[in-house]
This record gives structure tokens, C-alpha cells and sequence, in this order.
């Protein structure tokens, strides 16, 4: 009997125990055909992404081929644009070294016309010498190599003293230029006024005594350079000076404290040249002191 039970519990727990295995089975291959299905899953949207990522880098490429292209027609296309400036520069710099060069002839051209000027002074004094011979010693007069000491303003003069030997107008004026620039001022002054002693009818004559009242305004000599300048205006009327003297003898009067003859000297330099850079400068002092120029019609000319 006990036998029998041992026997229906052996059937009895192999029966479930094949029904188990049976489940277990089952459920492993639930598993793997879903373990498959989302392997292939997988592997399919991988295969989208990679095809994406490659589409994304032909894209990638195309676009740095635009790019390029694009950027090497820009590149053309301002060289092209650019060369029309760069000629421009070309001429531009072109231009310059000429003007500069035709600057460098006019002043030797300037220069030779003062020593051309200064020879034929020299030609008319060795002339003048030997038609009239100097007065016998004892004599009333300037005597020769002193300059007349009236502030840098020499008296007008019928005739020229007579020069010492040796002396000539090119080389007096030269040497006085030269020195005045060099910032030997006292011997350029003591010069110029050699040069209007001995050569007082020259062009140059008017061009001596603007320096000399140039040397007076610069030392703070105002009433002197008044004086000077004075002397280009009434003894060398419509010389290239004329305008610079007007305006630096107004110059001096507003130094010396004098507005009112300084606004008028401004007033008439604007008048008589009102196209210059000096009426531009005498308005711009005028502006300074707070008063305008006579009329507006004046104003006009000089600011066209």
C-alpha cells in the first residue's frame, strides 16, 4: 500500500514537474523571440542612423565645397574690385613725387631768379660806380659798410649807397637767408639791413625788409616791426610781401595790446586779398578777438 503511494506521489510530481519545464521552455522562447525582435529592432535603426550619419557627411562635404567656391569668387571678386584702388594708389603716390619734384624746380627756379635779380643789381651799382665815382673822403654821407640804425627801417633813398668792394647784392641777401634760418638772427638782421643800405631798388628789397620786421615781431620788438612792415607796404606797394606784411603788421599791433588798428590791418588784408591763406588767417583772428569781418559779402570772398 505504501507502495502504491509512493508510486501515485513519484507520477504525481513528475507530472508537474514536466508541466513546469513545459512553462519554462515556453517562456524561454517568449524571451528569445523577443530578445530577436529587439536585436533586429535595433540593428534597423542603426542602420538608419549610419545612413543619416553618411547623408550628414555628404551634406557636411558639399557645403565646405560651396564654401569654398564661394570664398574663392568672393576672393576674385575684391581682388578685381580692389584694383582699380590699388591703381588709384599707384597714381596717387605718382602724383605726389611729382609735386613734390615740381616743388623742388620752382625753388631752384625762385633761387635762380633772386641771384639773376641780384646780378643785374650788381651790374646797375657797377655802373652807377662808374658814372658817378664816390664822393672824395671828408664827405657828407653814408659811410661805407654801416647800416642806418633806425630800427630796421631805412629812408627812402633816391640812390643806393654806394657797396663796398667786394660786396654784391646775390651774396648779401644769400648770406642773410642762410643765416636767418640757421637761427643766426642778430648777423641775418645786421644783413638785411646791409642789403636795403646798398640795394634798396631791388626785388628782393621788399623781401629784407619783411624779415627785418619778422626778426623784430619774433623778439618781441612790436613797435619796431610795426614800423617795418609799415616800410614794405609804403616803399614796395603790390609786392609778393605785401599780403604777409599787412597781416603780420596787424599781428603786432594785437601783441602790443593795440585791437582796434589790429582789427582794422585784418579788415583791409581780408579786403585787398580776399582769395589768399592770409585774409583766411587774418578772419580767423578776427574770429579769436570776437569780431567778424565788415561785411558779410567780405566773408564770402574770403571763405570760397
Amino acid at each position: 500500500m505504501k507502495f502504491v503511494r509512493l508510486a501515485l506521489l513519484t507520477l504525481a510530481f513528475s507530472t508537474y514537474s514536466f508541466a513546469v519545464n513545459k512553462d519554462l521552455i515556453q517562456l524561454q522562447r517568449d524571451l528569445e523571440d523577443r530578445l530577436n525582435a529587439l536585436q533586429n529592432d535595433l540593428d534597423t535603426k542603426l542602420a538608419n542612423l549610419a545612413g543619416q550619419l553618411t547623408a550628414i557627411q555628404n551634406d557636411t562635404r558639399h557645403t565646405a565645397d560651396l564654401l569654398a567656391g564661394l570664398q574663392d569668387t568672393l576672393a576674385n571678386g575684391v581682388s578685381k574690385s580692389l584694383a582699380p584702388v590699388n591703381g588709384l594708389n599707384t597714381k596717387v603716390d605718382s602724383m605726389g613725387d611729382d609735386v613734390r619734384a615740381l616743388r623742388e624746380t620752382l625753388a631752384d627756379l625762385s633761387s635762380q631768379i633772386q641771384r639773376m635779380d641780384a646780378k643785374i643789381t650788381d651790374l646797375k651799382n657797377q655802373i652807377q660806380i662808374i658814372q658817378n665815382p664816390p664822393p672824395a673822403p671828408g664827405t657828407t654821407g653814408t659811410a661805407p659798410g654801416m647800416a642806418n640804425p633806425t630800427n630796421g627801417v631805412n629812408p627812402p633813398q633816391m640812390g643806393a649807397a654806394t657797396p663796398p668792394p667786394g660786396m654784391s647784392a646775390e651774396k648779401t641777401f644769400t648770406d642773410a637767408m642762410r643765416d636767418l634760418q640757421q637761427g643766426n638772427t642778430d648777423l641775418a638782421y645786421q644783413e638785411f639791413q646791409q642789403y636795403l643800405t646798398y640795394y634798396p631798388n631791388t626785388e628782393l628789397a621788399a623781401n629784407a625788409q619783411f624779415y627785418i620786421g619778422q626778426i623784430d615781431y619774433n623778439r618781441g620788438n612790436y613797435a619796431q616791426a610795426v614800423e617795418a612792415f609799415d616800410a614794405v607796404l609804403e616803399r614796395y606797394p603790390e609786392n609778393p610781401k605785401s599780403a604777409d606784411a599787412r597781416l603780420m603788421k596787424g599781428m603786432a599791433l594785437l601783441k602790443s595790446g593795440q585791437r582796434s588798428r589790429a582789427a582794422d590791418e585784418f579788415r583791409a588784408l581780408i579786403d585787398k586779398y580776399p582769395h589768399t591763406d592770409d585774409a583766411r588767417k587774418a578772419l580767423q583772428q578776427l574770429h579769436s578777438m570776437g569780431l567778424s569781418a565788415s561785411t558779410a559779402s567780405t566773408r564770402r570772398r574770403v571763405t570760397r
